[in-house]
């Protein structure tokens, strides 16, 4: 019956294998080891730690240990005794070395039958019935190691879990253990606010300052709030490089503290060494710039497609051969085509005809021609409205283009971006074009580069955008943005494998359910100034028209060129005309005589 319930125990954790730790002898081991595949139950035997090394990481190990004389659990690394391991303890009380392992040890003691007295369902007979008592074995690292009631086992009924919730919710109140936040210091300093670095991280009139640490340190505050701990916060001068003792980084990749007060991206180098509890915050991090809207020299084309502008054509032609056709006056006939393209261009044309056939094609010519024009006029003002911007739109163009580069002092900045080679093309091509020794500035003189119109700054945008305030509505609607690190969400982080990573997770996925870290990400994000002239179109420039000034100056220059053969040519038939009458006149005057 000890090993029916033993394999209940195990089929309830839902284990992969088994591990019997014990230096039985070879006829016992054998013996256990068919009882337990009678329940199919897959078991390997081991006299010490080793097989412990050898087990599958990606499966739930189950391990049994039946108490002797000799203590083989001290040989034990704490490692082994985390959540992906299941225990189970057979004897009358704990080992001593149980008493030091870890947190989130999950260990079950069972202890030797008592015999009890039951009644059969409802008949009167009794009889004696073996019982066995689970008890959940809770280790505090500070109280010591506590045993509670978890469940029982009897032949009768069976596996009964009694107490799993209060399991569950005993491992959720850490008793004021104290729990430390390694929390970069960011742009904190005593000369730039007056007061401690709590005070700092606490203050929401500045929220905009290090907000991936507010943010990373408040979600970290909310969950050892929830775990009943006690908050320890431990400033580092390094957010997520490891180049200096004093990093966030290695606080948690060594357990030195347990949780992060700064957020990160997740990385593939990264899951080596931390452990991600809670995606809370969106990391976006860029170059922002003013652009100006890129000129069109073809604006007055660009409405319709060639198609229309051939159908517009064809559309003109027939019309003024209509009105030619229709009109019945030489004058009528003479300013046919000159009425049709003034009424096409919109422009007054005097030249109706008289005929009902003449009227109703001028009609239908002006009805044509207004439709046109409305057509045209919409077009142009929802380009004007919705038009791109000239400025660069990668990294690679931006090291193209005429901006300058600078950006806020950050070690992610420095040593995962522009201090480093890295293996962006995009970068390094930028980097190798616009680095200077004056690459590093402050966002105040940042936000004053940008203004001036020929410098893109780099930093997060969260951070940049309560500093637009003092831009005009025409600035910030040329505001343009060119990401290094597109908008993703940022996670808390904690020790790799650490014994708290599981309560962690849970006290985070509680935060969201209850709403707790939407209502704390809306406290410290912060929306773009918003672009009051977007809905107005864009005042055309003179770029824009120097093709209509070209052809407008052409056409006068063709107009007195004109002028001037009109002028000649009326001279030059004034004069042929007064020799042919002088002519006309001298023959006239001889005929007289004679």
């Amino acid at each position: 019956m000890l090993i029916q319930a033993i394999a209940e125990l195990f089929k309830f954790k839902c284990i992969g294998s088994l591990i019997v730790l014990t230096c039985w002898p070879a006829v016992d081991r054998i013996k256990l080891a068919r009882e337990l595949f009678k329940h199919d139950l897959i078991v390997s035997f081991s006299c010490g730690p080793k097989s412990l090394e050898g087990s599958h990481k990606s499966q739930v190990q189950g391990v049994l240990y039946i108490s002797s004389s000799v203590d083989q659990l001290h040989k034990v690394k704490p490692k082994y005794f985390s959540n992906w391991y299941k225990w189970v303890i057979v004897g009358e009380s704990v080992p001593d070395s149980v008493k030091t392992v870890r947190y989130d040890a999950d260990i079950l003691l069972l202890k030797p039958s008592i015999i009890e007295t039951v009644k059969q369902n409802a008949v009167d007979l009794t009889l004696n019935e073996v019982t066995y008592y689970i008890d959940d074995v809770y280790v505090h690292p500070r109280d010591g190691i506590y045993l509670h009631l978890w469940g029982r086992w009897n032949l009768h009924n069976g596996l009964q879990i009694l107490h799993e919730t209060e399991r569950i919710i005993r491992r959720q109140n850490l008793k004021k253990y104290p729990l430390k936040i390694a929390t970069p210091l960011g742009s904190y300093s005593l000369d730039s606010y007056n007061g401690t670095f709590l005070e700092y991280l606490m203050d929401m009139s500045i929220r905009e300052r290090d907000s991936g640490v507010r943010s990373g340190y408040s979600s970290s505050a909310l969950i050892i709030e929830m775990l009943n701990a006690t908050e320890i916060i431990v400033p580092t001068m390094l957010w997520s490089t490891e180049v200096n003792n004093s990093s966030m980084m290695l606080e948690l990749k060594y357990g030195s503290s347990e949780l992060g007060g700064g957020v990160l991206r997740m990385m593939p180098e990264r899951f080596a060494k931390l452990d991600y509890v809670i995606p809370i915050w969106p990391f976006h991090v860029g170059f922002t710039y003013l652009a100006e809207r890129e000129s069109s020299s073809n604006m007055f084309l660009e409405p319709f497609t060639p198609t229309v502008w051939w159908c517009c054509l064809c559309l003109l032609l027939i019309l003024a051969l209509a009105q030619r056709v229709t009109a019945k006056t030489p004058m009528e006939k003479e300013g046919a085509y000159v009425a049709t393209l003034a009424t096409y261009l919109q422009q007054d044309a005097s030249a109706v005809p008289e005929g009902i056939s003449g009227r109703w094609t001028f009609l239908v010519l002006s009805v044509s021609a207004m439709l046109i024009h409305a057509y045209y006029t919409s077009a142009i003002v929802s380009a004007l409205v919705s038009a791109g911007r000239s400025g660069p739109d990668s990294l690679r163009s931006l090291g193209d283009s005429k901006y300058s580069i600078a950006s806020e002092d950050y070690d992610y900045m420095r040593y995962l971006m522009f201090d480093v080679e890295t293996n962006r093309e995009d970068l390094e091509y930028l980097k190798k074009k616009k680095l200077t020794s004056k690459f590093y500035q402050d966002i105040h003189k940042g936000v004053r580069l940008i203004q001036e119109g020929q410098m893109a700054y780099h930093t997060e945008y969260n951070q940049l955008y309560p500093h637009l305030k003092t831009f005009t509505d025409d600035q910030l609607c040329k505001l343009q943005y060119v990401d290094t690190i597109p908008e993703i969400l940022a996670w808390v982080t904690t020790t790799k494998h650490g014994q708290w990573t599981d309560v962690f997770r849970i006290a985070g996925a509680w935060l969201h359910e209850t709403g707790l870290a939407k209502r704390l990400m809306s406290r410290l994000r912060i929306k773009p100034p918003p672009c009051r002239a977007s809905l107005l179109a864009e005042r055309v420039n003179i770029d824009d028209i120097t093709p209509v000034l070209i052809l407008t100056l052409t056409g006068v220059a063709v107009s007195i060129l004109l002028l001037g053969i009109e002028i000649s040519f009326e001279k030059w038939m004034s004069r042929k005309t007064t020799a042919s009458s002088s002519v006309v006149l001298i023959d006239s005057t001889k005929d007289f005589l004679d």
